[in-house]
């Protein structure tokens, strides 16, 4: 599985870099997650490192090349000089055949 900065698939990332958010705002950020292999996904679950980052919208299944949007939001107690960089972490399971 991948996951994209945009909707043309041009700029894949590792790490959620959600930059600086003031603290007390909510931020919502758009990804895109591709199956990237050939293999459907299903009980899809996602969760990110930092407890102020929740997922308000993800796929529950991906199909062999699927694309789906992944909504994740970010409501910082402080304000932060550097910005937030998260990690995300996916776990499911994988129906070949």
């Amino acid at each position: 599985m991948k996951i994209y900065t945009d909707k043309d698939l041009q700029h894949e990332v590792q790490d959620l870099n959600l930059g600086v958010v003031q603290a007390g705002e909510k931020k919502q950020f758009i990804f895109y997650v591709v199956n990237s292999i050939n293999a459907s996904l299903s009980n899809l679950t996602f969760t990110a490192e930092h407890s102020e980052v929740s997922i308000v919208k993800a796929p529950e299944k991906l199909k062999i090349r699927g694309k789906e949007e992944l909504i994740i939001e970010w409501e910082p107690s402080v304000t932060l000089k550097e910005g937030l960089k998260t990690q995300l972490h996916v776990t499911g399971i994988e129906l070949w055949g």
